[in-house]
């Protein structure tokens, strides 16, 4: 089965579109719900009642990278900036009116929301500095509820273009034929991922496997 990217779409004009290289390996989904306390004489344990549902906000972290393409462009050109672009004010005439996003990862969920927090970690740079690899941070507060959540893929199994967690026993030409079929391939993920040695990997490191363009 192919693999499901997730994208955020900016809902502006012109609107548009970021895909994931990377799909999560995880999100967090949270919610305020405020609760009142009613006291009476006769029970002398304080009754709840409902008082308002609060913000649900979903809190995750994309991975974007820029070594697979012609001349490694910078990635913040290329991806990020777009979504730097949709954390400031979508029209000066109406400040009050935020850019909404909109999240997607399959075809049953989606989450329409606000941008309310964003930091990006570099992580690989050219020799002149440009950076092309980055992590982005990300917390969206919903603005429409879609009253369902999506599944989650697992990290550790699956297809190129994904996150792979070692476990005990892994070695790279076996990563390789997992991904790839192909062992021979396994010079492609230590390149990718910075390894001199391929005995070096430990359990619980986190390895990227690109995808065979």
């Amino acid at each position: 089965m192919a693999l499901t990217k997730a994208k955020i779409e900016i809902l502006g004009t012109p609107k548009e579109t970021l895909t994931c290289l990377f799909n999560p390996t995880d999100y967090t989904v949270a919610r305020t719900v405020s609760w009142e306390t009613v006291k009476t004489k006769e029970n002398p344990i304080p009754k709840m009642t409902f008082g308002s549902i609060g913000k649900t906000t979903l809190t995750l972290k994309l991975l974007f990278d820029t070594t697979l393409d012609a001349g490694k462009k910078d990635v913040r050109t290329t991806y990020t900036d777009k979504l730097w672009k949709a954390a400031r004010i979508a029209n000066p005439e109406d400040p009050k009116e935020p850019p909404h996003v909109l999240f997607t990862w399959g075809s049953t969920w989606s989450f329409e929301s606000v941008i309310t927090s964003i930091s990006q970690t570099f992580t690989l740079f050219k020799e002149d500095g440009t950076p092309i690899r980055s992590e982005v941070t990300l917390s969206l507060d919903q603005i429409k509820d879609t009253g369902t959540f999506a599944k989650q893929n697992p990290t550790s199994h699956g297809t190129p273009g994904k996150i792979h967690q070692v476990q005990e026993g892994d070695r790279l030409d076996l990563l390789a034929q997992q991904y790839y079929s192909q062992p021979f391939s396994w010079k492609r993920i230590a390149e990718f991922n910075n390894i001199d040695n391929p005995r070096s990997i430990v359990p619980g490191q986190y390895l990227l496997i690109p995808p065979i363009s």
